[in-house]
């Protein structure tokens, strides 16, 4: 392998400055998608501190892109010319996420190219957060919170009735004297699921070695997601009823939420401490 000199480093990083510069410019029409929606969903509101995140994870790789020798392999450029083709007919159809998916496959496909399929495994982390920074198509978003909706309801039914409540419950509604409660796509699970998901996967990253707690601890982030929700929907009600404090809406049930979110972020570092303490073993 020839040497890496210091000319060359400085050859490499003007052509991807180059690169980067036509990459953003073919590709503007993407980024104004993913910061509109971004900026205006709170689903995945957490991008804007995520993005700096990942090109971090990037950076700290550089040796790896200064240090390795060009492959140039075909598959990659196969999936370059597929992403090219997808994005075009993405663009005719408007759908937004095929898309921003043509978009990653062009990086990916770029990548692999130029480095082999290996990098691929050596940048996992940052292409999976990015990957999952592409906003689910709204159909989807429906079918995928609605079971979950019903699932929070059904529970939190059971947790009120163990407190002598007397409830009933249709659907994703509860009902009980005087009031009623209806589970929403924001008590869900999903959006706290969404952002839980990207964190477990950053703690991971930087404070776990073994790639089973990683698993362990993103696996983990689901159920916690769906668990803190019941405890805000059971406790909603438990508190209307015993107290008359109505946490449904205004500054209350903002509080609330944060605090069901702090919960949620307790209970993943508490697993992750966990999880050091095995490794450790």
């Amino acid at each position: 392998m020839e040497p890496v000199t210091r000319s060359n480093n400085i050859t490499l990083m003007a052509l991807a400055l180059v690169a980067g510069a036509l990459f953003v410019a073919a590709y503007f029409p993407v980024f104004q998608i993913l910061v509109g929606k971004w900026a205006n969903s709170e689903e995945y509101s957490h991008a804007f501190l995520v993005l700096p995140i990942i090109l971090y994870m990037v950076w700290s790789k550089k040796s790896v892109f200064l240090g390795k020798r060009k492959q140039y392999t075909f598959l990659g450029l196969l999936l370059v010319a597929f992403s090219m083709v997808l994005y075009f007919f993405a663009l005719l159809t408007q759908v937004h996420t095929i898309i921003s998916l043509a978009m990653f496959l062009t990086v990916l496909g770029t990548l692999i190219y130029l480095f082999g399929v290996q990098i691929v495994f050596v940048l996992f982390t940052p292409l999976l957060l990015f990957l999952l920074l592409i906003p689910v198509p709204d159909p989807l978003y429906i079918k995928l919170t609605f079971p979950l909706q019903l699932k929070v309801s059904e529970i939190s039914e059971v947790i009120v009735s163990m407190f002598g409540v007397p409830i009933f419950r249709q659907g994703n509604v509860m009902n009980i004297p005087n009031k009623s409660f209806e589970v929403v796509e924001a008590c869900s699970g999903l959006r706290s699921m969404i952002t839980l998901m990207n964190l477990s996967i950053i703690i991971g990253y930087f404070m776990l070695e073994r790639k089973t707690s990683k698993c362990i601890l993103l696996l983990a982030s689901i159920p916690i997601a769906v668990f803190v929700n019941i405890i805000r929907v059971s406790l909603m009600i438990l508190l209307y009823h015993f107290f008359k404090l109505d946490l449904v809406e205004g500054t209350l049930h903002t509080v609330t939420g944060l605090a069901v979110f702090a919960l949620a972020l307790i209970s993943l570092l508490g697993l992750n401490k966990g999880l050091e303490a095995w490794e450790k073993k």
